[in-house]
């Protein structure tokens, strides 16, 4: 009644309503639950002291009991081992009960290595959890901060490409300590030590991997790599790797902190690749006095020539290709194709990316292996990234700058000696500039690289096809084999 007082919170197991005593409601059927399953976990706890324990191997192997296990485990090795038999076989009968899987019989000395070795890598497994969170901390600030002054327009805005290196810079001893934590857990595959003439370094490589589909379509970059994020602690340590990656390798010219198809969570452009069979990452690490220091990080995949041309910016330099030259036959040998080379200067892009900086275009000779390797659909290699990951001021002293240029050659060598050609975009805001201090010095020519625009004619006898303007970024670098 409503005369009656309210029983206060704290009350104890009654509560008084009119003078008389009240029980309280039965407990609930998941707090019943809970009891029985802390009164069972009690009974293994005990049990599991003896010197002798019988342990049934479907219950150490169900996922429902594995939580259980890891604790009997780490009570099973700093319990006595005078514990009672009784015990024992209280234990022995309740697993008997609940399993008909053979009972395995172990020795305490048994158990301790089974828990040394379970607590070892779960302590493994944190400190890669730990790491990454870490890690992906780091990237997210940065690609937030790049984001708000991208969006800005302000004159007086900072350049966020800018911001983002120094920022970088900023994190760079922290994000070292990160690396060495994560890269024993990415399952990456270490390779023969190379050297760069007087520097001795470190080979790494990763391989993605294809997504399983369930479906008739194509899953969205975001449920693929989330799908590798759950495999386990070296997915995690790969996403973050390649999020750290794309911090390292940031620069005022060209950042690579934004996501490949606007995926979320973003990773940075690196991450996509995680989920694609046909890429393959390599990077470099020094061991310095100070630990390990990544150098160089370099993304490759292999696809037919035409699909690698269409995965560029802007459609690639053959979007205005009339489509009947991919249904084959006669009509192929009517085209031709040829690279549109840059003319080297001392002041090739010095002045910005100008049309004029290459060569004349009814001069230009046609290539019949461009013809060739579009028709048969022979693979190539596109290097999607080549970079360095360290910091500007650092990588000239300590030769990063070294063993970055010695991959590159490398890759150049390879390629040439398997005759399988190379392409790759020429990015950042000035693509003339950078393949004159980059991709035409003598060392990277000497293979037979070129840097320039893919042309395109329906007749032997007709003028070049409509081309893409310069600023969609259709400047190539490509190596013939």
């Amino acid at each position: 009644p409503d005369c009656c007082p309210r029983p206060a919170a704290a009350a104890a197991t009654l509560s008084l309503c009119c003078g008389a005593a009240m029980p309280r409601a039965p407990p609930s059927k998941a707090a019943q639950t809970a009891a029985r399953k802390r009164k069972a976990l009690q009974e293994e706890r005990r049990a599991l002291g003896s010197s002798t324990t019988r342990l049934s191997v479907a219950a150490v192997a169900t996922p429902q009991r594995r939580t259980s296990w890891k604790r009997a485990c780490q009570q099973a090795a700093t319990s006595s081992a005078n514990a009672s038999a009784g015990a024992e076989a209280v234990h022995a009968n309740k697993i008997r009960r609940n399993s008909s899987v053979p009972v395995v019989e172990r020795k305490s000395g048994d158990i301790a290595d089974a828990c040394s070795t379970a607590t070892v890598k779960d302590a493994q497994h944190v400190e890669a959890a730990t790491a990454a969170q870490a890690a992906l901390r780091i990237y997210s600030e940065l690609f937030e901060a790049y984001g708000k002054l991208s969006r800005c327009r302000k004159r007086e805005s900072p350049d966020p490409g800018e911001v983002s290196e120094a920022s970088a810079a900023e994190r760079y001893t922290e994000m070292l300590g990160l690396f060495a934590k994560l890269l024993p857990m990415s399952g990456a595959r270490r390779l023969p030590e190379e050297h760069t003439g007087r520097l001795p370094y470190g080979v790494w490589e990763m391989q993605g991997q294809s997504v399983p589909d369930e479906t008739a379509g194509e899953l969205p970059m975001a449920v693929k790599l989330d799908r590798l994020r759950a495999e386990g602690p070296s997915g995690v340590a790969r996403d973050a790797l390649c999020a750290m990656f794309a911090v390292l390798a940031s620069r005022k010219e060209m950042c690579w902190l934004e996501a490949h198809e606007g995926e979320a969570p973003a990773r940075g452009y690196f991450a996509h690749a995680l989920a694609c069979a046909r890429s393959n990452f390599r990077f470099t690490v020094l061991n310095m006095a100070s630990g390990l220091r990544p150098a160089s990080f370099l993304l490759t995949t292999r696809l037919p020539l035409r699909e690698a041309l269409q995965c560029m910016d802007s459609g690639g330099p053959l979007k205005e290709l009339p489509p009947k030259f991919w249904l084959g036959g006669q009509v192929v040998e009517e085209f031709d194709f040829a690279i549109q080379e840059l003319e080297l200067s001392d002041d090739l892009g010095a002045y910005g990316t100008l049309p004029e900086e290459r060569a004349i275009a009814r001069e230009v000779p046609p290539e019949p292996r461009l013809r060739e390797l579009l028709s048969s659909g022979a693979e190539v290699i596109v290097v999607d990234a080549y970079t360095s990951l360290a910091p500007r001021a650092l990588a000239a002293s300590e030769g990063v700058s070294e063993v970055v240029r010695a991959e590159f050659l490398q890759l150049l060598g390879r390629a040439k000696a398997d005759g399988r050609a190379v392409v790759f975009q020429v990015g950042g805001n000035n693509p003339h500039l950078l393949a004159r201090k980059v991709y035409l010095r003598p060392d990277c020519t000497q293979f037979g690289l070129k840097c320039g625009y893919m042309r395109w004619r329906a007749s032997h006898q007709g003028p070049w096809g409509r081309e893409q303007p310069c600023h969609n970024r259709v400047c190539l670098g490509i190596q013939l084999p």
